[in-house]
Parts: C-alpha cells; sequence; structure tokens
C-alpha cells in the first residue's frame, strides 16, 4: 500500500520518473536497467536485507552518483550509522511525512 502511494504521489508530483521493485534481486535488475538517480529503498526487504543491496549498489562505480534513501520502521541508531557508512544518503523513518520524503527526493535528484 505504502508504495502504490508513493508512486502515485511522486507521478503526480510531474518532477520524477518512477519504477519499482519488490524485492531485492528485482531492485539490481531494475537498477541496472532504469539506472535512477535516486533510490527509495526498504530495509526489510523479502529476499534480502537493505544494506546489502545499498552496498552493492554504492561499490559498483556505475552508480557512484546514485543517491539512496532507506526506508523502515524497525531500526535501531546503530544499523541506521551502519547503512549511511554503506552509502546510503540518508534514512526516513516510518511513518514519514509524504511531503518532506517527496522533497528529500527532489533534493537528492539534483545532487
Amino acid at each position: 500500500e505504502i508504495v502504490e502511494l508513493l508512486v502515485d504521489v511522486l507521478t503526480r508530483d510531474g518532477r520524477f520518473e518512477v519504477r519499482t521493485a519488490s524485492s531485492g534481486y528485482d531492485a539490481g535488475l531494475m537498477t541496472q536497467q532504469f539506472r535512477p538517480d535516486v533510490i527509495l529503498l526498504d530495509y526489510m526487504l523479502p529476499d534480502v536485507n537493505g544494506n546489502i543491496v545499498c552496498r552493492t549498489i554504492k561499490k559498483n562505480p556505475d552508480f557512484s552518483n546514485t543517491q539512496i534513501i532507506i526506508v523502515s520502521g524497525v531500526v535501531n541508531q546503530s544499523e541506521i550509522d551502519e547503512l549511511l557508512h554503506s552509502g546510503a544518503a540518508d534514512f526516513i523513518k516510518k511513518p514519514f511525512n509524504i511531503a518532506e520524503l517527496v522533497d528529500k527526493l527532489a533534493r537528492l535528484s539534483q545532487a
């Protein structure tokens, strides 16, 4: 439901071209094909930890400028610090304010 809401909000905004993936594997494939400026990544994916996806994307030089925002409701501060150290540009805790998220996405997509 959150993904559908975000797709709707970001599409209506008009500044974003949106693609979605439902697993870490799909996210990797989508990243290779779409080459996004910003990735909004859930920490708890069905097949892999978001931290692993973040590290895998950031270690590829082709994606050195790709910004990653991690979203989660179940992460403690040490895990947040590890995610940021793994290459995430930002972390947003669920529940989050949609307008603030859109602003962060817009800022990072221009970085």
